[in-house]
């Protein structure tokens, strides 16, 4: 006879362990701007620069160097 187990719900116990959203989205910022510029839509190009334009504005090194 087939046993089912039910182990809950799934969903909290990976969030628990999925790395950060911030590091999650700076993986996909770098791997977005590492391509070809004839693969990036005006979208992407646009999100690029608004991201740049943080980095330049807030720049490692200071006080808050933690990202």
């Amino acid at each position: 006879m087939m046993q089912i187990h039910h182990v809950g719900d799934h969903r909290p116990l990976r969030a628990a362990e999925y790395p950060a959203i911030g590091d999650q989205l700076d993986v996909l910022w770098r791997w977005a701007a590492a391509l070809p510029p004839a693969l990036r839509t005006p979208e992407l190009e646009a999100m690029l620069s608004q991201i740049e334009a943080v980095k330049t504005k807030y720049e490692k090194g200071g006080e808050d160097a933690g990202g």
